[in-house]
């Protein structure tokens, strides 16, 4: 029976979802999740590093940080993937956490939402007996059949026998350390200028973006960089919101580039990107109490930030704030929470379907009317116009 039928056939008992690669592309796939698009790329970049990873004839449970879990097989030069599947119904805290790391709202919150209620929970003998099913394909001695189970956020085990995964960070890298030493330092220290120096063409033979020719694996790399340089910026101080909303438009960047020569391009712009925000973050330049001010309206954002608030939290009377402000800023209070907040919008007009409505309330604006107002004088176009303008 051909591999495609009999998976078929286990989809129909099962409901659950599965998907065939042949070296390493997907050539068959029997639904697409509704879930929003950000976190379905997500998806598809765990079982994109799980095929690309396995090669043998062990049985693979794959679990994620979100409770996902996978069936992994290799059967006749070809990867099956089963799943996203669940393994309990304890999985509440799973849609909080996803909700909060990829900022969802309004219909998205409900598309996760739901689709974690409509997943199938497969209890150990049920697993076994799907298995056992597919892999009679094969007519595999059962007897000595084992699922081992990896945990994705790990990618790596201490027991031999659970070691299919190699530690694909370390594995991509290994031979790269100065290099990789060098651009985290960047990021760490906030060195715009050399970011801005920085000659990834002289890299491409070296770095770890660049290793391995397959296309495909040359962005699940580029992601790899982002993560790494996302933790470093974290470790420099920057807020781990502002971390995740810049990793999540450069993963929207990386997900569009179509040729490989525009990875050389990303490569840049994320090391660029990482350490102007930990040059500009740290504040350096400023004050102690502008950087206060600063900092107290970046975590405010998403609230009504008054002026009162501001002096409160700071111990400093409204007139003597707005005075400093005033002076090293050269705006006032107002005009700088209003441009933060513009700024914002257009990171969400760009990288998210969220409409006008859901920015304007987000941001705590009055109103639409007053959102749209805002944001045409700031920055000459209506909302719905810059969201149609070309990306940077």
């Amino acid at each position: 029976m051909k591999l495609e039928k009999i998976t078929y056939n286990i989809y129909y008992l099962t409901n659950i979802s599965f998907s065939i690669y042949e070296d390493n592309k997907k050539i068959y796939e029997t639904d697409y999740p509704v879930l929003p698009e950000v976190f379905v790329n997500d998806l598809n970049l765990e079982k994109q590093t799980i095929v690309e990873n396995h090669k043998d004839s062990k049985v693979l449970r794959i679990q994620d940080n979100y409770g996902f879990a996978f069936l992994c097989y290799f059967i006749s030069n070809k990867n099956v993937v089963f799943g996203p599947f669940l393994i309990s119904d304890d999985f509440e805290n799973h849609i909080d956490q996803i909700i909060l790391s990829y900022r969802f709202i309004n219909e998205e919150s409900k598309m996760v939402e739901n689709y974690y209620n409509n997943l199938k929970i497969l209890t150990e003998p049920q697993q076994s007996m799907l298995s056992n099913i597919l892999m009679n394909y094969e007519e595999i001695n059962l007897d000595s059949m084992k699922i081992y189970n990896v945990q994705l956020k790990k990618l790596s085990s201490s027991n031999p026998d659970e070691v299919p995964f190699q530690n694909y960070t370390i594995k991509n890298i290994e031979n790269s350390n100065i290099i990789e030493e060098t651009l985290l330092n960047i990021v760490k220290n906030g060195d715009v200028e050399s970011a801005n120096s920085i000659d990834f063409q002289q890299l491409s033979s070296q770095h770890l973006i660049y290793r391995n020719n397959s296309f495909t694996n040359m962005k699940t790399n580029l992601m790899i960089f982002d993560a790494l340089c996302n933790r470093e910026a974290i470790k420099a101080g920057i807020d781990q919101m502002l971390a995740y909303k810049i990793s999540n438009n450069l993963k929207f960047h990386i997900s569009k580039i179509s040729v490989s020569s525009e990875i050389k391009n990303v490569a840049h712009k994320i090391l660029l990107t990482y350490a102007k925000a930990v040059k500009e973050y740290t504040l350096g330049n400023y004050s102690s109490n502008i950087r206060k001010i600063i900092l107290y309206i970046r975590k405010n954002l998403t609230n009504r930030i008054s002026l009162d608030d501001i002096a409160k939290e700071l111990f400093i009377t409204k007139e003597h704030l707005s005075r400093l402000f005033k002076k090293e800023m050269g705006l006032t209070i107002s005009e700088y929470i209003i441009n933060t907040k513009i700024s914002e919008a257009k990171n969400l007009l760009k990288q998210t379907d969220y409409n006008i409505l859901d920015i304007a309330v987000l941001l705590n604006f009055a109103n639409s009317s007053h959102f749209s107002n805002s944001f045409k004088k700031v920055t000459g176009f209506s909302p719905s116009d810059y969201r149609k303008t070309p990306n940077d």
